[in-house]
């Protein structure tokens, strides 16, 4: 069976956007492609999932992510999570909320208005 690899997010500023991932939710770079154009960054959690930012092209446009993505970070207290991001001026969605004894999560936007969740499930997705 394959395994996701990587997600891919288009950025104005890249480095910017791999600044805010590194320090908002502790992912660590693990290929800096930094001097290529366009400019890219491989991100990566703990158990091997990577986010890869690049700079957008000038000639490519951004994308609603409302309904079509978003990228998800589980977490092991996810009001703890909420109140760090909210102390870094994250806004997250009333209307979306979920609170269950088997999952809870939360949605705001990254500083480049990419749509981001954040979960909590008492059985992890896959077992």
């Amino acid at each position: 069976m394959a395994k996701l690899e990587h997600f891919a997010l288009f950025s104005n500023d890249a480095e910017s956007l791999k600044d805010f991932y590194v320090a908002a939710l502790g992912l660590r770079v693990v290929q800096d492609n930094g001097h290529a154009t366009p400019r890219g960054y491989f991100l990566a959690d703990d158990a091997g999932m990577a986010l890869e930012i690049i700079d957008r092209p000038p000639h490519e446009l951004s994308a609603n992510t409302r309904y079509i993505c978003h990228v998800a970070f589980a977490v092991d207290d996810l009001e703890a999570a909420r109140n760090m991001l909210e102390a870094q001026g994250r806004v997250f969605e009333a209307e979306t909320l979920v609170d269950t004894p088997g999952m809870k999560t939360a949605f705001f936007n990254d500083p480049e208005g990419n749509r981001c969740q954040i979960v909590w499930r008492a059985t992890p997705l896959g077992g």
